[in-house]
């Protein structure tokens, strides 16, 4: 397909091995990515613009959202009160995905730390890393289903620095096992994705977060006494949590399992009850109205409350389904590869992966950026974690055409066909490549490595802060 590219090299391994052969140089590939990253240059002041740009959309489609649900349940059901009520729960959605995937990811990752270096001043402190969405400012600048922090080690350090290895907590093939082993019809399997798709913030993402973050501090309880009968890298569900899991310690006898169970899923319902407020938010104002019976609407404001109530739900699950189209299918397709084994962070193998584990969408502006949550720069995101926004619109024609020249497997497709290749791979339809590596860790260490570089498994220490 286009914008596709497979490496040639003469004498290739097989794949179960290694893809690149012989004629692959890792040193200049990598030479050649570092350059391209140098071409982009530093955050500036434009980029500093485009983040006051992001915030104030996404505060403005929060307001308008909220306002124009008021106003849609405050009368008899029409089509302009549904209108305003849809167009409402829209703005929500797309407000709250934005604060998520495009504000919170790239601050997040510290995107804008050396612009507050560079240019100091320039923009309020909370725009960096380790300070965004923490404590307070957690119902300021970023309040959702996950815990900041929780995200923090999820996403920047397991997923980015063990991506498509059984230690990415966000590997789709390996997290839908039990889906490809049930015996279901292939068309129950694929409808059974839409109740995922419309709650997986809540369901999965949120509970399976908290878990590592538990598990990534050592003087915690689900550090000091997970259960053996269960792999600390299984995804965590909220059917696990509150069923599947402390069921399974009871039927074997395991009280202090069980127990250990309902104290986990206490403490992540402390976490994620601040959202859930949220999202029934819309449905205070008439509440609070009526109660004080100041509510001036012909309408009966209880009314007005559910229905309200029904639209501050449905744009929680719009979020859901524009993140989840976004994000879960960046990394999983038939085309793409996971890998046996771990690497060296920064090393020519580690970027190599990142081209041949991750899909990009249609880039360019800001509609279709903002769209795709700015997750259509994925290839380029992730060999470079801690770039803004405007610098990977700078990069993507860079790190592709640098692909192209070395034969490197690049893919850049449009997001719903890249869902459907997910799809396929969740419902066991479709499978993963599977390899030890890119390229013979012997060969790259002769080229490009010291002897003790090797091919060990490194998350750089900037990777480990906040």
């Amino acid at each position: 397909p286009e914008g596709m590219c497979r490496a040639q090299a003469e004498g290739a391994m097989a794949a179960s091995q290694y893809v690149l052969g012989k004629g692959f140089d890792p040193d200049a590939f990598l030479t050649d990515i570092k350059a391209a990253k140098e071409a982009v240059g530093e955050a500036g002041e434009a980029d500093a613009r485009h983040l006051e740009m992001l915030v104030n959309t996404a505060t403005a489609l929060a307001v308008a959202g909220h306002g124009a649900v008021f106003l849609g349940v405050a009368y008899p059901f029409g089509v302009l009160p549904a209108l305003a009520c849809l167009l409402g729960a829209l703005g929500i959605s797309t407000a709250r995905c934005m604060r998520w995937t495009i504000i919170g990811h790239h601050v997040g990752h510290g995107g804008y730390d050396k612009l507050q270096k560079s240019h100091p001043d320039r923009l309020p402190r909370h725009y960096k890393r380790g300070v965004f969405a923490t404590g307070v400012r957690r119902f300021i600048d970023w309040l959702d289903w996950m815990l900041p922090g929780a995200w923090d080690v999820e996403h920047n350090k397991l997923h980015h620095y063990y991506l498509s290895e059984d230690k990415d907590p966000d590997l789709v093939e390996r997290n839908f096992e039990l889906l490809h082993k049930l015996p279901l019809p292939m068309f129950a399997k694929y409808a059974s994705m839409v109740f995922w798709m419309f709650t997986w913030k809540a369901t999965y993402y949120s509970p399976n977060t908290f878990k590592e973050l538990e598990l990534s501090r050592g003087t915690t309880m689900a550090s000091r006494f997970w259960p053996a009968s269960r792999s600390k890298t299984d995804p965590l569900t909220v059917a696990d949590l509150f069923l599947a899991a402390p069921v399974t310690s009871l039927a074997k006898g395991e009280l202090m399992g069980a127990l250990f169970w309902f104290v986990l899923a206490l403490q992540w319902l402390l976490v994620v009850a601040p959202f859930a407020a949220v999202v029934v938010s819309p449905a205070l104002a008439p509440a609070a109205l009526g109660y004080l019976g100041a509510w001036p609407f012909e309408l009966e404001w209880r009314r007005a409350a559910w229905k309200a109530l029904l639209f501050g739900v449905a744009a929680d699950m719009l979020s859901n389904a524009h993140s989840f189209v976004i994000i879960v299918c960046n990394h999983s397709g038939g085309d793409l590869y996971r890998y046996s084994t771990s690497c060296k962070a920064y090393s020519a193998e580690w970027f190599l992966r990142c081209a041949y584990s991750s899909a990009n969408f249609e880039t360019g502006n800001d509609l279709v950026d903002g769209l795709y949550g700015w997750l259509n720069y994925q290839v380029e995101h992730h060999m470079f974690p801690d770039m803004t926004p405007l610098q990977y619109r700078k990069l993507q024609p860079l790190i592709k055409s640098a692909c192209a020249k070395h034969g490197v497997l690049y893919v850049q497709q449009n997001g719903l066909y890249r869902l459907w290749k997910m799809l396929r791979v969740a419902v066991g339809d479709d499978h993963m490549q599977q390899c030890k590596a890119i390229i013979d860790p012997t060969a790259q260490r002769a080229v490009s490595e010291p002897a003790d570089a090797g091919c060990a498994a490194a998350v750089p220490e900037r990777a480990m802060g906040s």
